[in-house]
């Protein structure tokens, strides 16, 4: 089995899987828009193919996904949280026992939450109501460990801090759930893998300058192993982190291999914001050097509506062009809404690490010809 990565098409949104080699698997973010259920509506459906083919394990009778993270708590990053996953309502009843209506409606269990308590102490205003459902769960599960209870070390009680500051209020959090920028995470819901590092860039424990709530996305760089290869697949997720996150990364981050990529998430959904502040504006020398730590061949994914040249940002058609211009071919650039004869049609983006590199698949499971292949390996074409 290959580690693969699902963008899954949910407009101007993020929604990201990762079915890890080693059998676990991790959701970046969510946006499961309720239209996209309806009959005869084009939207892809995330929901259904994540309960018809991704998330078969069950635990306690749910749909079961070892670790969701949440990079911040914008709408179009956790729209459906409240709705689709199964939340502890009541706490004085036993995790282990959902209802039977969860049962029926297929709530899925998170294992391990990932967040930031930086991202909500930044966002306290206009919170939905799933970042409102979110952050009581997350609270719920910090609790259990300030309490030192016995639950806390279970599947749907664990949760991992990713950053922090003077701010968060993690007294009685043990240590070893907390993540820092500058952290290194091989443990996944409880169990540690040797396959894979997952090194937290940000947030930040001092605030960026300009106080944008963006600042504060999570941002993180996951390697990942083939049976033969160390680091083949070297992959970036940054929320909507603005160039000036980008630029204090580089100026913090001393190893260099912490800050590789052969596949990266364009940062909100291929908005100008990555290169600077306004679309007028030349980009930061920074993000073009961020862009720079390509190790090879390397695609980028804009998790977005259809990229057309309009005003719009995002997405940004003139995002779009810089970020061509660093990679070897147009091809290598890929969004979750292309058109297909003149209308506009949403699918999963997906990629398979193998022993050369990063590979787009198609939709018949074969290789696309064009595949990422590790620094200083010669292309392997596939037919």
């Amino acid at each position: 089995m290959n580690t693969k990565i699902t963008f899954y098409p949910v407009g101007n949104g993020d929604c990201d899987l990762i079915e890890f080699a080693n059998g676990t698997k991790m959701m970046i973010d969510c946006n499961f828009r309720s239209a996209s259920e309806e009959e005869d509506n084009d939207q892809y459906d995330v929901v259904s193919d994540l309960l018809d083919n991704k998330l078969t394990t069950k635990k306690h009778g749910l749909p079961f996904l070892p670790t969701f993270v949440l990079t911040h708590p914008d709408e179009d990053h956790c729209r459906g949280f409240e709705d689709k996953f199964f939340i502890d309502k009541n706490p004085e009843v036993e995790k282990d026992k959902p209802s039977q209506e969860d049962k029926d409606t297929k709530k899925i269990l998170i294992g391990e939450l990932w967040y930031s308590p930086r991202v909500f102490t930044e966002h306290q205003k206009d919170l939905s109501s799933d970042a409102k459902a979110f952050k009581k769960e997350a609270d719920r599960r910090m609790e259990l460990y300030k309490k030192n209870s016995p639950d806390a070390n279970k599947d749907g009680n664990r949760i991992r801090i990713l950053g922090y500051s003077d701010t968060d209020k993690l007294d009685g959090i043990p240590n070893e759930r907390i993540s820092a920028a500058g952290s290194t995470i091989t443990e996944i819901n409880g169990k540690t893998y040797s396959d894979l590092r997952i090194f937290v860039h940000a947030p930040f424990k001092d605030s960026i300058e300009n106080d944008d709530r963006n600042e504060t996305s999570i941002v993180f760089q996951i390697r990942v192993d083939t049976s033969n290869k160390k680091d083949i697949g070297k992959l970036i997720f940054g929320g909507d982190a603005a160039w000036r996150v980008w630029q204090k990364i580089q100026k913090k981050t001393k190893n260099e291999e912490n800050m590789k990529w052969n596949l990266m998430e364009a940062p909100h959904h291929c908005s100008y914001h990555f290169f600077a502040d306004d679309r007028k504006n030349e980009p930061e020398q920074s993000s073009l050097d961020f862009l720079d730590k390509k190790d090879g061949k390397g695609y980028i994914v804009s998790s977005s509506k259809f990229i057309a040249p309009s005003d719009d940002n995002p997405p940004c058609q003139k995002a779009k062009n810089r970020y061509i211009e660093k990679l070897d071919s147009e091809d290598y650039f890929r969004c979750t809404t292309e058109k297909i004869d003149g209308e506009a049609s949403e699918k999963p983006v997906v990629f398979e690490v193998k022993d050369d590199g990063i590979h787009l698949v198609t939709d018949n499971g074969s290789k696309e010809r064009q595949s990422v292949e590790s620094k200083n390996a010669r292309p392997h074409l596939y037919g």
